[in-house]
Parts: C-alpha cells; sequence; structure tokens
C-alpha cells in the first residue's frame, strides 16, 4: 500500500465533547505504519477555538507534538476565525492560518477525509 494523504476536519468546539482529542489520536494514528501517511489536520467552524492561544490542551499536547514532529500540518481556516471573531494575532503559534481556498485544495487532494 502506498503513502495516502489523509485531511482530518476539526469541526467540534474543544469543550464538552471528546472530539477534538479522539480526532488528533487518530490524525495520528494515520500517520503512523509503514506507509507513513501524509496528514493536515484542518480546524473549521467551531473547531478553529481549539487553536486559540492559551486554550487547555493538556489532553491533546502529545499528539499535537507527534504531529508536528512528523512533520503533519495543522491548520486552521482564516475564514472560520473571521467568523467566530476570533483574531489572527490570538491563533498559537502551532497553528497555521490559511484561507477556504488553501482548505479546498487539501480537502481536494486527499485521498481520504475524516471528520471530527
Amino acid at each position: 500500500m502506498a503513502q495516502k494523504n489523509v485531511v482530518v476536519t476539526m469541526n467540534q468546539a474543544p469543550y464538552g465533547s471528546i472530539y477534538y482529542t479522539e480526532g488528533l489520536r487518530a490524525a495520528v494514528g494515520v500517520t503512523s505504519g509503514v506507509d507513513e501517511n501524509k496528514v493536515a489536520v484542518v480546524y473549521l467552524g467551531d473547531g478553529a477555538y481549539f487553536t486559540i492561544l492559551g486554550v487547555d490542551r493538556k489532553d491533546t499536547d502529545r499528539y499535537i507534538g507527534t504531529l508536528r514532529k512528523q512533520g503533519s500540518r495543522l491548520v486552521v481556516e482564516r475564514e472560520s476565525l473571521k467568523e467566530k471573531g476570533i483574531k489572527e494575532r490570538e491563533v498559537a503559534p502551532e497553528f497555521e492560518i490559511v484561507s477556504r481556498k488553501e482548505v479546498f485544495e487539501l480537502i481536494n487532494g486527499a485521498d481520504f477525509v475524516i471528520d471530527f
């Protein structure tokens, strides 16, 4: 089996559920194995709240660290930030801010898309 491009979208707010933790755990799982698939984690809609500087990520720091070490992209959609009233300067440095067009390109180029 050849390496695949996988996009994991995070659409849930980082409170009140375990979607964001399980989504990151799944993303790390996808990067493992023989093929070491390429993964991009994309924060959209309410998921953009997770990218705010100072959000408690103690349950997910190890997953984020592993993904970054493996070269995975952690991106937040600029338009979602604007829609949620989050200023770009409020986004933690580990997250890359990209346009909606770039998100569409990531999704269109993916072999698999997993939504959380």
